[in-house]
């Protein structure tokens, strides 16, 4: 069995600031974006490989980077 990968990271998505414009979607390559019940955009963190396409797609300024514990 192998380890999940540990990350130095996380991004996180302000919903306060979110368009929903889905740049960000459009952006992942990896299936890391979706859409919440509460119908946001959420970062599924089991599919995200941190590259930071959706964080530099965003325009609104709405992904942030936030350290890992």
């Amino acid at each position: 069995m192998t380890k999940p990968k540990k990350f130095k990271f996380n991004y996180q998505i302000n919903q306060e600031l979110c368009m929903s414009c889905a740049a960000c979607e459009l952006e992942c390559k990896d299936g890391g974006i979706y859409i919440d019940d509460t119908v946001h955009y959420n970062i599924n963190l089991d599919n995200c490989t941190r590259c930071g396409r959706c964080y530099r797609a965003c325009p609104a300024g709405a992904i942030s980077r936030v350290p890992n514990p």
